[in-house]
């Protein structure tokens, strides 16, 4: 009795742990897991974050007390005595320490020009994530649409299968002709070419997804998710506008940037001004010690830094220029947003209000009416088609509602979801 308790518990335990294996292997990926994988993974976004640890570096150093290291100078020298003094040698020796200080407020605006510059950093790399999320939930959308396509496709070789048995049945009862079959057999054939085609379909759209989340190509790779059924409510493009060009990060960068460099222009300027460089010094010889400090100078002849100036006035000015371009181009952006979404909206709620329910209910009554004779194959196929197509349909209008959707996010930030 214990060996047959013991073999019923490891039979038990080898079918729910080869049960736990297809669940996990056949785990479907939700869109909100790709967009967390896709953050961690992908390597573009990776080699990005890079940057910010190097800005960070430039961050420190622009907070040194003193930029330059001090300098440290020493001599040795031979000196014969004169022979009065019994001749020989004197050794003479010194040394000397220069440190060389800023002045006119140069390390506060340094720091400054650092911290935007690590600001902009952290703007451009959320920026990239934002697009980052919009290429994923495109590529996830595409193809939840292509795995609803298969699946219809599917639906259609098994409504043909059973029409093509329906007709042999009427053939052998003399209800329909040769000719019948035939065309059933046909429109059966390019079902199953379409589900093909669908199918190759849907695992290209898979592959490029798990490129996008940085994953290696894996053919047990699943998605599950919904297209939209109803229509969502969306605020005025007017809020949108202003929701984009507060939330958008590449806005953000663009005026931080701009920031940086009239921080920089700024900088030049105090740069112009010559540092002090203070040095202390000890000398020995034969006869004395001395002991002093001494100060320097460089005196601005010829160097103003006007090259440098030149420069930094117009990548400030070019700043400004590319913030207010950007400005433009994320209203346009919103404009076109909304326009799609608006048309998308639309689109939807004829599909669910009349154009599905008529078609649906027209194929169930010509179906019936063909199963009892009173009317012939063309006219289910004609319905038949018109349905299907109908169907297709609505997942193209649910796609473009879903990618409109996506577009709203990617424009306004994520403010609007």
């Amino acid at each position: 009795m214990y060996r047959i308790f013991a073999a019923v518990i490891i039979l038990f335990t080898l079918f729910m742990n080869i049960s736990l294996g297809v669940a996990l292997e056949t785990k479907e990926l939700t869109i909100a897991s790709a967009v967390t994988i896709a953050l961690e993974k992908n390597p573009d976004l990776q080699t990005l974050r890079l940057e910010e640890e190097i800005a960070k570096g430039q961050n420190e150093k622009a907070r040194l007390l003193l930029i330059n290291n001090p300098t440290i100078e020493g001599n040795v020298s031979k000196k014969d005595k004169p022979e009065g003094e019994g001749g020989g040698k004197f050794t003479n020796y010194g040394f000397k320490l220069s440190q060389e200080f800023e002045i006119a407020g140069k390390r506060g605006l340094r720091i400054e020009v650092a911290e935007k510059e690590l600001s902009r950093v952290k703007s451009e790399i959320k920026d990239k994530e934002r697009l980052l999320i919009s290429d994923v939930k495109d590529a996830f959308t595409k193809s939840l649409s292509l795995k609803k396509k298969s699946g219809l496709a599917q639906e259609i070789v098994s409504l043909n299968e059973e029409l093509l048995g329906y007709t042999k049945i009427k053939f052998e009862a003399g209800d329909v002709s040769g000719l019948d079959i035939n065309l059933s057999e046909v429109e059966l054939s390019k079902a199953k070419q379409a589900l093909l085609l669908a199918q190759r379909e849907y695992r290209e759209s898979l592959l490029a997804l798990q490129g996008l989340l940085g994953s290696a190509p894996d053919m047990s790779f699943a998605i599950e998710g919904e297209l939209p059924s109803e229509a969502p409510g969306m605020p005025d493009k007017e809020t949108l506008k202003t929701l984009a060009l507060s939330h958008r990060p590449d806005s953000n960068a663009a005026a931080l940037e701009r920031e940086k460099t009239e921080s920089a222009l700024k900088l030049i300027k105090k740069e112009a001004v010559p540092n002090i460089t203070l040095s202390g010094f000890y000398d020995r010889d034969e006869r004395r010690n001395a002991v002093g400090l001494a100060i320097s100078i460089p005196l601005p002849l010829f160097d103003r830094k006007q090259a440098e100036k030149k420069e930094a006035f117009a990548k400030a000015e070019g700043a400004k220029i590319k913030a207010a371009g950007l400005n433009k181009t994320i209203e346009r952006e919103v404009d076109q947003a909304f326009s799609d979404i608006t048309s998308a909206i639309e689109e939807l709620s004829l599909f669910r209000k009349e154009i599905l329910l008529k078609a649906a209910e027209n194929l169930k009554l010509l179906n019936l009416a063909f199963k009892e004779g009173k009317i012939g194959f063309f006219e289910v196929r004609l319905a038949q088609k018109d349905t299907i197509e109908a169907q297709f349909a609505y997942i193209e209008a649910q796609t473009r509602a879903q990618l409109a959707l996506n577009a709203i996010e990617k424009t306004t930030g994520g403010a609007v979801k």
